[in-house]
């Protein structure tokens, strides 16, 4: 049996393939999929850690509306760049994408132990939400009741950011006549 930890870590190996790989591809349309499969992975992880609606958002939005928008943009957009500019942003770019992975290392470095039941947001704030859910907003389910009740406005914004954003995509891709 495979452990939870070993999928973890090949699935984060996984992550960072694609990420350097969609900086050093050649191609714009080879980087979109790598980028796609970046983002099915990373929502594949989320599942893994117990994450399934940071999952499901990241399975729509990255593998699948971010996909399509990068496509319909390359299709319909001119190439005409450069091969010295192609090199110096792709040398840019792996920089970047090193640099912020080791932000993101030593920023995971303060990070609780996975599952430690004596981080503050389990001593202070789950137990709340647990206790008060079905008091406070008349929903059974206790993720249903944060997410729509306790973070509804939050969950409102999230959801116009992502509208707003769809509609300016097509209104900027969209064919003349």
């Amino acid at each position: 049996m495979i452990s939870t930890e070993l999928i973890n870590i090949i699935l984060l190996i996984f992550i960072i393939l694609c990420a350097i790989a969609s900086v050093l591809v050649g191609e714009l349309i080879s980087a979109t999929f790598l980028l796609g499969c970046y983002s099915f992975f990373l929502a594949i992880l989320w599942t893994v850690l117990g994450a399934p609606d940071v999952s499901f958002t990241e399975a729509m939005v990255g593998v699948g509306a971010s996909t399509i928008f990068l496509l319909l943009g390359l299709f319909n957009t001119r190439h005409n760049t450069s091969k010295a500019i192609f090199d110096q942003n792709k040398t840019l770019g792996l920089l970047a994408v090193g640099l912020l992975g080791a932000l993101f290392l030593w920023g995971a470095y303060d990070l609780p132990a996975f599952s430690d039941p004596h981080t503050p947001a389990s001593l202070h704030v789950s137990p709340y939400y647990l206790k008060h859910a079905l008091i406070d907003t008349h929903t059974p389910n206790a993720v249903t009741a944060i997410v729509a009740d306790y973070r509804g406005f939050d969950t409102l914004l999230e959801t116009a950011v992502i509208f707003t954003a769809g509609i300016a995509c097509l209104l900027v891709m969209r064919r003349r006549l």
